[in-house]
């Protein structure tokens, strides 16, 4: 088992190192040629110099006896001539080969980020981003821009550390001719020190990245205390010195395991440090006692002794214990890891759906069918449709049957946790139900394909997201292939109520809408739902059919509430609408109201199912929520 975990760790730094290799010639082919010829030359242009210089050494004494314009002196200054030219070419390939590395190492910085935006990207829903394994994975995608963890930093070091071993095993192969065993032996010494070092840097990395969780969690306590969303509770409620004391606590948790790793075992570097002087003293002990005469096997002339003395010298230049060899490790594992994601999240693609509870990554893309235009035409049905979140107990729904006519508004409402927002999710498409179907005009919504039918949807979530981008831009993302049309941009903000807003910004539809750039700006709460309401709006005119709205007032003022109520039969005509509410002065206003309660027995959660003044004449639940909320706000009106 253990002779196993060792391979297993000099196969990951082997495969690590072939993976970085294998991708440079594909990112840019004539940089990656050019860094390959240049390692050559640096590699083979000390082992040729350091062997010219030692004939040169031992051509002296014949040059100087036999004056100038002699033979021996001839091949002196021809042996100058070609080691200055060596030297010339080595100084002049060095530089091109660092400023290639160095592209190169950008070029897959950027690719290995890229990669892992479009795995993440790539699946169709979004319980992968819910996972802890792949969020762990993420996290360490997401370290690929700093200087520690890049990637590029591994081919960077390619033109320091790979020439050293070539030379050092081209002067081995040198020694071959003093003694073979002693060639043999250099051979062999410097691969298994490199292997035995990059074990030790391998595990290193392996527990570094095996603590991603532990550093998730101490990163999100430091983010806390960094960033402007939490700032106001941090301070108000005097959360800092906590957060610190925190933070601290979780890093340690998370480090000390690494600091741990990083103390060298004694028999990893002192071996091969030993091993090293030992052979070092054998070799030049035998040169010395060669070059002297007391070796009758061996004996050397001037030239041979300089030649050997320059092939120990090269063979003493294997790197092994530097930065370059541990950012190679640290690449074996990074690269590895990074490119696993992509493959997974891809092979979960064309997998079976799982299970709900299971390991859940991604949904399974297959062949679909492309959506009409005028998408749904009857109807969208749910047929016992139950769903749970990975790794949750309680299903969120269970057992809906629910049949919503096309160009029809159905507002649902319910308590909290009773799986309104749940079935937005499905519908959309983020999640697929664990049971049960949903039917677009009888089509099974996993058949349809899943960009032709978010088309067809133009959503508000609660959560919406706040884009740090112009207020043009900001709307314009409903429907990005019309971005550039203004008249639609002013449509879909007069519908919102939000052209006011923008009439009283800096730069109008040019501002950016976040403090934290040069002449942007904030907006209130309610701004902002105006902006995502304008967003869904932009989404409509560009053809979406359905429009979901997800707690569309829940930010807005009593008069701006007030405004959209009145405007809620213009913005929802002739679209299926879905409205999701607990302000039932807006839901009240839809052709039909289900109330979804799980925790009762019904159609899988729906206990009530009608028009508002039928529900209220039955007097049940919802009579009950409407008359309470109206009576609330009877009372703040006296």
């Amino acid at each position: 088992m253990m002779m196993r975990t060792r391979l297993d760790r000099l196969s990951a730094s082997a495969r690590g190192v072939f993976a970085i290799v294998r991708v440079l010639p594909r990112l840019n082919p004539r940089l990656a040629t050019v860094l390959a010829v240049t390692i050559l030359l640096s590699a083979a242009l000390p082992v040729v110099a350091a062997v010219l210089t030692g004939l040169l050494i031992g051509s002296i004494p014949a040059a100087v006896a036999g004056g100038t314009g002699s033979a021996a002196m001839a091949r002196t200054v021809w042996l100058l001539v070609v080691i200055g030219l060596l030297v010339l070419i080595d100084r002049a390939v060095a530089p091109i080969a660092k400023t290639a590395a160095e592209a190169l190492g950008r070029e897959l910085d950027s690719h290995l980020a890229e990669r892992v935006m479009a795995a993440v990207g790539r699946p169709e829903g979004i319980a992968h981003l819910e996972d802890p394994e792949t969020l762990d994975e993420i996290r360490i995608a997401r370290g690929l821009g700093s200087d520690l963890n890049r990637a590029g930093r591994a081919v960077e070091s390619l033109p320091r550390a790979l020439p050293s071993w070539f030379r050092a095993l081209g002067s081995a192969g040198v020694l071959f001719a003093l003694q073979w065993w002693l060639g043999l032996l250099w051979l062999i010494i410097w691969p298994v020190s490199l292997v035995l070092m990059q074990r030790e840097y391998v595990k290193i990395g392996a527990v570094v990245y095996g603590q991603s969780a532990a550093l998730r969690r101490a990163e999100y306590l430091r983010d806390l205390a960094l960033s402007a969303g939490p700032a106001k509770e941090v301070r108000i409620l005097g959360l800092m010195d906590w957060l610190i004391a925190r933070f601290d606590r979780a890093w340690l948790v998370a480090m000390r395991p690494v600091w741990r790793a990083r103390r060298p075992r004694l028999f990893a570097v002192g071996g091969a440090v030993l091993a090293i002087i030992v052979v070092n003293t054998l070799s030049y002990g035998l040169l010395v006692s060669a070059g002297i005469g007391l070796d009758p096997f061996a004996p050397l002339s001037l030239a041979a002794v300089a030649v050997f003395v320059q092939a120990l010298a090269g063979a003493n230049s294997f790197m092994a214990f530097d930065d370059d060899n541990a950012h190679l490790a640290a690449a074996a594992i990074l690269v590895p890891k990074v490119l696993a994601i992509s493959d997974r999240l891809e092979a979960a693609e064309h997998g079976p759906t799982p299970s709900a509870g299971g390991p859940t990554v991604a949904l399974a893309r297959v062949a679909r069918r492309e959506v009409p235009v005028e998408l749904p035409r009857r109807e969208i049905r749910f047929e016992q449709v139950s769903f749970r979140y990975p790794n949750a107990e309680a299903p969120a729904v269970d057992g809906l049957d629910l049949v919503v006519p096309a160009g029809r508004s159905l507002a649902v409402v319910g308590r909290n946790g009773a799986g309104k927002t749940s079935l937005v999710k499905l519908l959309s498409g983020l999640y697929r139900p664990t049971a049960g179907r949903i039917l677009v005009d009888g089509t099974d919504l996993r058949d349809l394909d899943p960009a032709g039918w978010r088309s067809r949807l133009a959503v508000l979530f609660q959560d919406f997201a706040r884009y740090h981008l112009t207020v043009a831009d900001n709307i314009a993302l409903g429907a990005p292939e019309f971005a550039g049309d203004r008249d639609r941009l002013e449509l879909a903000a007069q519908r919102a109520g939000l052209e006011t807003v923008i009439a009283g910004l800096p730069d109008g539809w040019d501002t950016v809408l976040s403090r934290e750039y040069t002449g942007g700006t904030d907006l209130s709460g309610g701004q902002w739902q105006r902006v995502a309401l304008a967003r869904a709006m932009f989404a409509v005119q560009a053809g979406a059919r359905v429009l979901v709205l997800d707690e569309p007032t829940a930010a807005l003022d009593v008069r701006a509430e007030a405004e959209l109520y009145d405007r809620f039969l213009e913005l929802t005509e002739g679209l299926t609408t879905w409205l999701i509410s607990h302000r039932f002065s807006t839901v009240r206003r839809a052709d039909r109201i289900v109330v979804l309660d799980p925790a009762r027995d019904g159609a899988g959660g729906i206990v009530e199912d009608g028009a508002h003044d039928e529900l209220v004449a039955v007097g049940g639940g919802y009579a009950r929520m409407f008359s309470l909320q109206a009576q609330r706000f009877s009372e703040r009106g006296r």
